[in-house]
């Protein structure tokens, strides 16, 4: 079937049902109903139709899989592209508005607070935050609060619940600020607004790494199965960013190892990392989570897998496939037993032959 002659470019040659075929990088080789087919994907479901017929089920269901899934690499392309175009954007700097701040320490009593702009504290959430900031005052976590000075009064911009915590504690007179010169409450709430709309929220993986460099003892376990299994954490939530290798699911390892142990979760990791080596672990939370529920599964009924042939048919479904057997399913407890169905059902696929 095959020509002995490989071209520099590494194409080559093969007898297919529809005629010798040069068969260059990235083509798909197929064989259906033992003829055996070749060309570029974009083309299977052309080729796939012609060679098995009009109304063969398998082939329509299969052209439906392979158009959804351009579809889906269509538009996370497009995502990626706008994502990069926007980080690669020349900086366009503007002139600076404002003075620079006086640093300072103020009286707590002389601290006012403006609730015309300011956020109310009388819920629930702010009088535990003041209670627990009161309780576990720490100097290390007070920033200075941004202050204004309008007609001679200090009012606080943001910091208020600092200063309501200090004060609750009786043993704090004076707090570090930065005043700014404002002439009206307008300009005050302007910089409220901007100072709250600016802050990046820490994502899990920025709280994940920061833990482990504090010597957080769930978080080094966590590290340490991921690092164990030859993979690392990543440092990126944004998919487009993420590298081979990098495991984002921290938060469904630590799952593991409350629910599965540390033996299946390193092995399950392991599987992965041998199953996917080189490949960006895009939907790999799911994947995990129901790997470890599969090798349990079967460890309880006395019948443990195969981790060669486990390892094998995770690569052959490959990433796409697994994000399929998820699809379309909303409810996390649903998508775990979708997981585990499709696992269930590969795995004794691959046994029974």
């Amino acid at each position: 079937m095959f020509s002995p002659d490989v071209a520099e470019n590494g194409s080559f040659t093969i007898d297919a049902a529809d005629g010798a075929t040069i068969v260059e990088l990235g083509f798909a080789v197929f064989d259906l109903n033992g003829q055996v087919y070749a060309c570029h994907p974009k083309g299977m479901p052309a080729k796939l139709a012609a060679a098995a017929g009009p109304d063969n089920a398998v082939v329509d269901d299969l052209t439906k899989s392979i158009e959804a899934r351009r579809e889906r690499k269509a538009e996370e392309f497009q995502v990626s592209r706008a994502a990069k175009r926007e980080t690669d954007k020349p900086l366009r700097i503007k002139p600076m508005i404002g003075s620079p701040p006086a640093p300072q320490f103020a009286q707590i009593d002389q601290l006012k607070v403006d609730d015309s702009y300011q956020r109310s504290i009388e819920g629930g959430a702010s009088k535990k935050l003041i209670r627990t900031i009161a309780e576990n005052w720490d100097w290390r976590l007070c920033l200075p609060l941004i202050v204004s000075r309008r007609n001679g009064e200090l009012y606080v911009i943001d910091g208020q619940h600092r200063k309501e915590g200090a004060a609750l504690r009786g043993d704090i007179r004076d707090l570090p600020v930065v005043v700014f010169d404002f002439d009206d409450p307008q300009q005050e709430a302007e910089l409220f607004v901007q100072a709250n709309r600016s802050r990046r929220a820490m994502s899990t993986l920025d709280d994940f790494h920061a833990a482990v460099a504090a010597g957080d003892a769930k978080a080094i376990a966590i590290n340490s199965v991921v690092t164990e299994a030859g993979l690392v954490v990543g440092r990126n939530q944004a998919w487009q960013y993420w590298q081979p290798g990098e495991v984002i699911f921290t938060q469904a390892i630590k799952k593991a190892l409350v629910s599965q142990g540390k033996e299946i979760a390193t092995r399950a990791l392991t599987m992965i990392a041998q199953a996917f080596d080189g490949m960006v672990l895009v939907g790999g939370g799911a994947i995990f989570t129901g790997l470890c529920i599969f090798i349990q599964s079967r460890e309880k009924d006395e019948r443990p897998i195969d981790a060669d042939l486990m390892t094998s048919v995770l690569s052959e479904v490959g990433i796409p496939g697994w994000k399929e057997a998820t699809e379309g399913v909303e409810s996390g407890q649903d998508r775990i037993d979708s997981m585990l169905k499709a696992m269930e059902e590969a795995y004794a696929e691959a046994e029974a032959e």
